[in-house]
């Protein structure tokens, strides 16, 4: 190469590195992480502005691994629950819709291809998804996903099958995967620490007695409440609403001070338990349990609402059939509540205040697999232990107790300490395995800030064009 040839590349290259910005830094606590480049990911779940668990997830998740790879123009959503009949660009997410399979197996492909990733993660029960790695390729497919049965049903090793790195958000699902063969990753579900956290006043200053008259309906003073937050569809109710439900009647009949509230929709609109006919055939008053109005659960409530109905409740029922992780859980004690589990898949590793109880029996389920059958009369005895810890501390529970629980809580899931210890490490590690992004200059632009939900302006995967001369990845 001549002397001028060599000059010429040489203020090229160095034009090159001074056009692109400066990587940027992040700190949580003593973790420092640096900016991350060449990842361009497709998220599939559920749509980040829905009220689902996986909704949540993803509210929290995407900024902060947007941050990490340079901005919301490299992270898309796949939002096949919460999103028809066209793309959309929101809080400078492209965001694709689903077309007609429930879960978007049809389009998973089409939509990583048209938005040039590199990488795509799903959340989602994987048993339920088609071919993946086969339709996102080149980009690498690594499941965020569930394991609720033991041993692990077929199904889902089937759907597996080319998974870059498997994801599984509970130790007790990446030990049972890694005993069946398939390497993965533990990184957990979250909260955010400012919202689920105990209002230290809540009580003293009348808001309690306001939320509990004023939402549940409750004039008796200072009432003991049991509370249940779980999602009322299909059967068998994965849930154990006719365990649950049975076993605090059996506790409360005898305490006129006891009362039930059920974070659920009570119909079978989706395919559940009729609550009320279940409530009325155990023998429970109609004023004694209480559900949230239908529409407004329906519509969605708010973090807010979320954090003033744990902090007006004594005690979380979450003795389940099982769980693929378990976020109410995790919610309640974050609020100062202590928790009732089953012994079995997720649930006793998030206890920190609580009780754990054996299960019954197991049962065998559609997936060819088994799951717990929760014991009613050790939910009952557990029901009797937190309230006698409620009544021995004056009707209340100690405020250092919740403040300490609520700490262990943030310090291990909230969505700061995660993404730190966890899917930063991963991001890291998965690098060097991901095909390069080729991304003409229109593609790897960032949509404009001022653009807010509706139709996109031109162009593949629906990005804002890039100024005339300017390269933002």
């Amino acid at each position: 190469m001549s002397k001028s040839k060599k000059r010429s590349k040489q203020k090229a290259q160095q034009k090159l590195q001074a056009q692109q910005p400066e990587k940027r830094s992040f700190q949580v606590g003593d973790i420092s992480m640096e900016e991350l480049s060449g990842l361009r990911m497709l998220y599939s779940s559920n749509a980040p502005w829905s009220k689902s668990g996986y909704g949540v997830q993803g509210s929290s998740l995407l900024p902060r691994l947007a941050a990490l790879m340079g901005g919301t123009h490299n992270v898309g959503i796949f939002a096949w629950y919460g999103l028809e009949g066209g793309i959309h660009v929101v809080d400078g997410f492209v965001c694709y819709p689903k077309m007609r399979h429930p879960y978007g197996n049809d389009v998973i492909g089409a939509h990583a291809k048209d938005f040039h990733a590199n990488l795509v993660i799903s959340l989602i029960d994987v048993w339920v998804m088609e071919d993946t790695a086969k339709k996102v390729a080149p980009a690498l497919w690594c499941p965020w996903l569930p394991i609720d049965h033991c041993p692990i049903p077929e199904k889902v090793l089937e759907a597996l099958e080319g998974a870059h790195t498997p994801l599984t958000y509970s130790k007790w699902g990446h030990a049972l995967l890694e005993d069946a063969g398939v390497p993965n990753r533990y990184i957990a579900h979250g909260i955010e620490p400012a919202q689920y956290r105990v209002v230290e006043d809540w009580e003293e200053s009348g808001e309690r007695a306001d939320f509990v008259s004023g939402f549940f309906g409750i004039e008796q003073e200072n009432p003991h409440i049991s509370c249940m937050v779980a999602a009322n569809k299909g059967y068998p109710d994965r849930k154990a609403f006719q365990v649950n439900v049975r076993a605090w009647w059996h506790f409360a009949k005898d305490k006129p001070h006891a009362y039930l509230y059920i974070h659920t929709d009570p119909t079978t609109a989706l395919g559940g338990i009729d609550m009320p006919a279940l409530c009325k055939n155990i023998g429970i008053p109609d004023e004694r349990v209480i559900f949230p109005d239908r529409y407004q659960y329906g519509k969605g409530l708010p973090w807010q609402f979320m954090q003033q109905m744990y902090n007006s409740c004594n005690v979380l029922i979450g003795s389940t059939m099982s769980e693929g992780f378990g976020i109410p859980i995790i919610e309640a004690q974050a609020c100062g509540l202590p928790v009732i589990v089953t012994d079995f898949s997720a649930m006793p590793e998030l206890v920190r205040w609580g009780s754990v109880v054996s299960p019954r029996d197991m049962i065998w389920t559609p997936m060819n697999s088994w799951q717990a059958w929760p014991d009613w009369e050790g939910v009952a005895e557990a029901l009797e232990m937190a309230h006698q810890e409620w009544l021995d501390a004056g009707r209340t529970l100690p405020l250092d107790k919740r403040l300490m629980h609520s700490k262990l809580i943030h310090d291990e899931f909230g969505w700061d300490q995660l993404v730190a210890t966890q899917w930063y490490p991963f991001l890291k590690d998965i690098q060097p395995d991901l095909p390069p992004m080729e991304c003409p200059p229109y593609i790897r632009a960032k949509p404009s800030s001022q653009q807010g939900p509706g139709q996109p302006t031109e162009g593949p995967g629906a990005q804002m064009p890039a100024e005339k001369g300017k390269d933002t990845v």
